[in-house]
């Protein structure tokens, strides 16, 4: 082979002869090409490669390009839908093409010039403005790994595909890029068979500092790094020093290797790697060739490399640094999604925004912010501690993270919240200042902090009074409001507004005593496992003894609702008309309008009554969408009838709870047994840690008739809406925010046409009702840009779960249970339940009244002080949580075998049973 510079295939020393500067160098061959390039001119190792120019990938494409463009015309890019159909339609077209026989010659004699033996190729994208300073296009088209060369014309077609991916045709549209002019290039290089593999970023790219590289490694091919699919070391570099300054070695438990055939898998290395990816060495020569390339390039630069097994350094590609210090945000719904699963109202969102702002506010004057601190972040951090993507409630977790750092000392509690709440551990303590005016500083605030949890502590009991007695003023307030003999002016539009504003300001910032319980609660929590560790047990030992000396805990009132509820179904058992009636063949309403009759008065008072008292705990309590308990009655009947026919005992499930926490005890004194005052300690931390959860749960209740109030406001409101003409129906309220509500009745409104509002946010729901989002989001810059990228937005498709037997969580309530799987998406409060183990992403506290006929529960969501966790404690029902894509790998009517103590789902296949 011998092509020129004007050939359709061009090789790389052509490339690097060539002026990298000459606009129609990159225009040609593309950025990543014209790259390559450059690095070889510059006397860098790069592997052989060759390129298809893009006037030949125009030609290949030409036949299709009619048809590519009418698909796009119909394009919208803010459209999921849309996008994935258009861009499949596009991908359908291309594969259908052939590459003309004078490339495919020109391929086959540049491989068979590289090949002393058998070779494998890498084949990738090269476009007009790919990895340029302003236009990364990051992981927007595809490359394709482990190629044999008889399989290169296919993956040169799949690369020119992925130009139009659906991330491609959202992210040229979303910068501005032009869909219809994409001038693609196609790189096909010789794969180097790595040994370790990375990135290295000559500044800092989170923070732009020249002064600090940053080099990321892992085991195996690139690929696992960029994916971010495999465990990464990661190192700090100062430049001007060249000391190693940071390091995080993990222990590396997998790889990206080229599968015999063709591609790539991640594959696990047997008994992992703890040893670090890289020498200093290798460190320190991958940062000085950064440095050297940022120097003779101009700019900071992104370089990926590749060691092959004898050591040889390879760049496989160099780009500019791309938004280099931009602000990043982390999203996260790992524990709000306990309270908010699934899709929740604007209204809901809104509410639940404007309380957060007020509880946490509040709260940080409890643990110790100063008045200038709670004044400088009244605009930019209370108002945002929550964040909404296509429905979904997330937290903030960057923001989260400013509410610890602010308060002096206080940083040294981030660790147990973490493991609380189950969330990844983003935060990393600072070494403690060993000498000087610093470390004398670190113990004054430590001291200051103490003293003010302290006095916290002492007045807790009587904060936590105080909120329950302005919850009562409160809602006898809005009894008397509601009552239809009051003056209309009591509940009038405004006047329901102004009630609300109380409420958030008043109400809501009392609620803060909860918060303060929480973070005791969590800490206490903490501290117990780590008290067990100490004395010799393993993590997951310590854990396992830890859920169980938690077990069997009376006085916690979210457990009364069922008392009452199991109160009801004795009643049921005893009387045989009511057994008649309740399992007859008659649906809910019609037992519910049978129980009027005067035989039953009796039995529907004591159903009334359990009504008034537990009708706001239900399942998604807290969207305000969703119904009370007194609005549909009936849905009493199929509650009543699950307990009904599975005989369950609140006394029998206490009674097998208090003897296993009666074991663990004896177990932990063993423990404890050689030293009295380590013993006396950890008696301490474990019965004020369990006087903090149970009051935790006690204030949940609290706050499910506090959302209660609020949903009674608001079906006032959307009544009186409607009657002005303003709602088609009196739930379209829950369409609107309450920033919105407040200015139409105000007159501040922008946008007075409410029934337009509501149909493009039902329409918007209905389209996110079908997809689902990750549990962490990260954005850079506009929030926005980046939860829009479609790339979140994935159609639910199920998963092949034979491949996986053994399910891996956090064991949370001890006990053993086999049983058929019954998975719930949005529980449906009618649903048979008779000793089925409960499979849900997540759950809040209404699913007590469902955990209660069930033989165990597991959950994706969940840590082991969520709700979930101390309910199934307190219950006696095994639960398991943490469980990634669980509601994917298990199908109603799979057997289950539920292990509450070690943390497993195992799915019993047909033919091991």
């Amino acid at each position: 082979m011998n092509p020129t510079n004007i050939g359709a295939v061009v090789p790389a020393a052509t490339l690097a002869t060539r002026s990298a500067a000459a606009p129609e160098h990159t225009a040609r061959f593309g950025a990543k090409a014209a790259n390559l390039g450059r690095l070889l001119a510059a006397g860098y190792r790069v592997p052989p490669f060759v390129v298809v120019t893009t006037e030949a990938c125009a030609e290949i494409l030409a036949p299709v390009a009619e048809g590519i463009a009418q698909l796009l015309e119909t394009l919208d890019h803010t459209d999921p839908v849309s996008l994935r159909s258009v861009s499949a339609a596009i991908r359908g077209l291309i594969l259908g093409r052939t590459l003309p026989a004078a490339v495919v010659f020109d391929l086959d004699a540049a491989i068979a010039e590289w090949a002393d033996g058998p070779v494998r190729l890498a084949v990738r994208s090269s476009v007009s403005g790919e990895d340029s300073a302003t236009d990364s296009f990051a992981g927007q088209l595809d490359t394709v790994l482990n190629v044999a060369p008889e399989g290169v014309s296919r993956a040169v077609l799949e690369v020119l595909a992925s130009a139009y991916s659906e991330r491609s045709l959202f992210y040229r549209a979303h910068r501005g890029l032009d869909n219809f002019g994409v001038d693609c290039a196609v790189l096909v290089q010789v794969l180097v068979d790595s040994a370790v593999a990375g990135v290295v970023f000559s500044c800092n790219p989170q923070t732009g500092d020249p002064a600090e590289s940053v080099v990321s490694a892992a085991l195996g091919l690139g690929e696992g790094v960029v994916a971010g699919t495999v465990e990464c070391d990661t190192y700090f570099v100062d430049n001007a020093s060249g000391v190693i300054v940071s390091r995080t070695v993990v222990d590396k438990r997998s790889r990206v290797v080229a599968e015999s055939g063709s591609g790539t898998t991640v594959a696990e290395i047997a008994g992992g790697s703890s040893a670090p990816a890289l020498t200093d060495d290798r460190i320190l020569e991958l940062t000085r060739t950064a440095a050297a390339l940022a120097e003779t390039f101009g700019a900071p630069q992104d370089v990926e490399w590749a060691y092959a097994a004898d050591g040889t350094l390879f760049l496989l590609q160099a780009r500019p640094v791309t938004a280099t210090g931009a602000r990043e945000t982390i999203f996260d719904n790992v524990n709000v999604a306990e309270s908010y699963p699934g899709l929740s109202s604007p209204l809901t969102f809104s509410i639940l925004r404007a309380a957060y702002e007020q509880v946490f506010r509040a709260c940080h004057r409890d643990f110790g912010a100063t008045g200038a601190i709670v004044d400088r972040n009244a605009a930019s951090l209370y108002p945002y501690l929550v964040g909404t993507a296509h429905g979904r409630i997330y937290y903030n977790i960057s923001n989260w993270y400013r509410l610890f750092l602010q308060i002096p000392g206080m940083e040294f509690a981030i660790e147990g919240w973490e493991a609380a709440l189950n969330i990844e551990n983003r935060y990393q303590r600072p070494a403690a200042p060993k000498r000087g005016l610093a470390r004398l500083r670190m113990y004054a605030l430590r001291v200051r902090v103490f003293a003010i949890i302290g006095v916290g502590w002492l007045r807790l009991p009587r904060r936590l009074r105080a909120f329950f007695t302005e919850l009562a003023a409160f809602t006898a307030d809005l009894d008397r409001r509601l009552d239809p003999e009051t003056p209309e002016r009591e509940r009038d539009p405004e006047a329901l507004l102004q009630w609300m504003e109380r409420c958030l300001h008043e109400l809501v910032p009392a609620y803060s005593v909860q918060i303060f319980n929480d973070f005791l609660a969590q800490q206490l929590f903490h501290v117990v496992g780590l008290l067990l560790e100490r004395k010799g047990l393993g993590a997951t030992e310590a854990i396992t003894l830890r859920n169980e000396l938690f077990c069997g805990e009376e006085g916690v009132d979210s457990v009364d609702p069922v008392r009452s509820a199991l109160a009801l179904t004795a009643t049921i058992r005893d009387d045989a008309a009511l057994r008649a009636l309740f399992t007859g063949p008659l649906e809910p309403q019609a037992v519910w309008k049978t129980l009027a009759q005067s035989e039953f008065s009796a039995f529907r008072s004591d159903c009334l009554r359990h009504i008034a008292l537990f009708g706001d705990r239900t399942v998604d309590e807290l969207k305000l969408e969703t119904d009370p308990l007194g609005e549909h009655p009936e849905r009493l009947v199929p509650m009543l009838r699950n307990y009904l026919r599975g005989g369950q005992s609140i006394d029998e499930m206490a009674a097998r709870e208090k003897a296993i926490r009666r074991e663990a005890e004896h177990t932990a004194d063993a423990l404890f047994g050689d030293s009295a005052a380590e013993r006396l300690a950890f008696r301490i931390a474990l019965g004020r840690a369990r006087e903090h959860v149970k009051q935790r749960e006690n204030m949940r209740l609290g706050r499910s008739r506090s959302f209660g109030l609020v949903k009674r406001v608001f079906r006032e409101f959307g009544n009186q809406m409607h009657a002005a003409g303003l709602l088609a129906d009196p739930r379209d309220i829950f369409w609107l925010t309450y920033e919105e509500i407040a200015a139409l009745t105000r007159g501040t409104a922008v946008d007075t046409d409410a029934a337009r509002t509501v149909a493009t946010r039902k329409h918007d729901h209905e389209q996110w009702h079908g997809t689902e989002l990750p549990s962490r989001i990260v954005t850079t810059g506009i929030a926005a840009a980046g939860i829009d990228d479609p790339a979140f937005d994935t159609p639910i498709s199920a998963v092949d779960a034979s491949a996986q037997t053994v399910l891996h969580g956090i064991g949370c309530a001890p006990g053993r249970v086999e049983a058929p799987a019954l998975v719930l998406g949005t529980p449906d409060p009618e649903v048979e339940i008779d000793g089925q183990i409960l499979v849900a992403a997540t759950t809040d506290p209404g699913w007590v009244f469902l955990m209660v006929a069930a033989g165990g529960l597991v959950s994706e969501k969940g840590s082991v002080l969520s709700h979930t966790a101390i309910i199934g404690r307190e219950l006696g029902i095994p639960t398991v949580v943490g469980v990634p894509g669980v509601t994917r790998l298990v199908a109603t009517g799979d057997r289950l075998v539920l292990d509450g103590r070690a943390g497993t789902a195992t799915i019993v296949h047909e033919d091991e049973s």
